[in-house]
């Protein structure tokens, strides 16, 4: 009888166990602007500052991260061909603007969670009046940033096209 009640014993300890444990695990928690105002380091080596204050500044801009800037672009016009046409005639170096921190539901996901993402604005680019004529006569240079947690802390992803795609950039915290 004793063997009977230790038994009893042991099976309860272990599903209480498994029920606080063995369960679904709690979903990442949701970014909040304060989550997010700091210094953004790049994969690539790029910087981003998200300001308090709604302000950006986009620095030691990589090769990689702009070719994911220009994507729509790069796949029609040259490199020199952007520069002289949307960038005064020189490659980016660095960008100024805003950042808003938004929720976005996308209908075709098989989740019914919400994503948050990081749109960041450096403005509307025009072209040189030497543009051609089957260039866009205006360009909004900027980014959408998917925010996600790896449990932990948050991080920026620049995606190839959908979340499940995978990231041509990713940004972490800055050490400094």
């Amino acid at each position: 009888m004793r063997i009977k009640a230790v038994a009893g014993t042991t099976t309860l300890v272990l599903l209480l166990t498994c029920g606080v444990g063995c369960g679904p695990s709690a979903p990442p928690p949701h970014p909040t602007n304060t989550d997010l105002t700091r210094a953004w380091c790049g994969s690539s080596g790029d910087r981003i500052d998200l300001r308090q204050d709604g302000s950006s500044r986009l620095s030691l801009i990589s090769d990689a991260y702009l070719s994911h800037l220009l994507d729509d672009l790069r796949n029609t016009w040259s490199d020199q061909y952007l520069w002289g046409t949307y960038f005064d005639g020189r490659r980016p170096a660095s960008a100024q603007g805003t950042w808003l921190l938004s929720e976005y539901e996308h209908e075709d996901d098989d989740h019914d969670d919400e994503h948050r993402w990081v749109r960041l604005d450096f403005g509307e680019r025009t072209a040189a009046a030497t543009r051609d004529p089957e260039s866009p006569e205006r360009y909004r240079f900027g980014d959408a940033l998917l925010v996600s947690h790896d449990g932990n802390g948050f991080e920026l992803l620049a995606l190839n096209g959908r979340p499940d795609e995978g990231w041509s950039s990713r940004f972490t915290p800055c050490a400094d």
